[in-house]
Formats: structure tokens, sequence, C-alpha cells
């Protein structure tokens, strides 16, 4: 199994909003207060998560998106090394 973030690099931050962790574009990384997209397309205000925050179930829909995006850069990657 690959790693998340090897060797294609970072793929998604990763923060709990309303009960799900979800994925958001790696443009930047998220801070609280801050309005972003999740890699499902929904919309989140970035809240500071407890510690109770991150048990919350992933968001399947940016769990499968993070995996198409993973796997493109390791195809990209390996196609650039031949």
């Amino acid at each position: 199994m690959h790693d998340m973030f090897q060797p294609a690099g970072l793929v998604a931050y990763w923060r709990p909003v309303d009960g799900v962790r979800h994925g958001l574009l790696p443009t930047e990384p998220p801070y609280p207060g801050q309005e972003r997209e999740t890699l499902c397309g929904t919309t989140v205000t970035v809240l500071k998560p407890t510690d109770l925050d991150w048990l919350a179930p992933t968001c399947g829909p940016c769990w499968d998106e993070a995996r198409r995006r993973r796997d493109a850069a390791e195809a990209a990657s390996e196609a650039g090394a031949q």
C-alpha cells in the first residue's frame, strides 16, 4: 500500500468539519476561520479541531478523490522518470 504523501507529494489537508473529516486542496495549509473547498466540492469553514473531532469518519468522496489525485501524480512521476 502506498503512503498518501509519498512519492506523489501532498494531495490533501484533512480537517474535521461538521462531524466528518474532509480533504482540502493542498494549495495552502488550512487555518481556523478560513473558508475552503473540499475535495468533494463542499465549501466549509475550517474550525480548530478538538482531539475528539479527529475521530470523525472520513468523507468517502474526499477519500476517493485524494486517492485519484495520488494515483495520477504517481503515474505522472513514473512516466517522467522513464
